[in-house]
């Protein structure tokens, strides 16, 4: 198994880009997610350009000039995260997702902000908030 590799954790969840941002959600808990901007490039690269880790962390730091450490770390929490909440798994690159709707229009953002994955709840309180 390559654990530089990431792909959605199996029918647990599931992920749509939507106005350059992406939206989560693990089916096992109900709950949901998002993502701002520079969060929903690095997991577009993660799962659909099906980069690692440090190529990411490399490539923003050429665009951005910001220093290593933090975009290092920062990747990297945000893809501790990602695990944690049971949104990604290590995987292998042959079973990686080709396309996820949206992906398409995702685009490195224009400056370098911290990527960030927000809970937001669960489906049902949603549902039943009418929101």
């Amino acid at each position: 198994m390559n654990m530089d590799t990431f792909i959605l954790k199996g029918s647990q969840s599931a992920c749509r880009f939507i106005d350059r941002e992406a939206v989560m959600v693990n089916a096992e808990t109900s709950a949901y997610y998002s993502l701002n901007e520079m969060g929903s490039f690095v997991l577009c690269e993660l799962l659909v350009s099906v980069r690692n880790p440090a190529d990411i962390v490399s490539y923003l730091e050429t665009r951005f000039g910001t220093s290593s450490q933090n975009i290092a770390g920062d990747v990297g929490e945000l893809v501790a995260h990602l695990e944690a909440e049971g949104l990604i798994i290590n995987g292998h690159s042959d079973l990686a997702v080709v396309s996820i709707e949206g992906a398409d229009d995702v685009r490195t953002p224009t400056a370098y902000e911290t990527p960030k994955l927000e809970r937001h709840g669960e489906l049902e309180q949603l549902i039943l908030s009418g929101e």
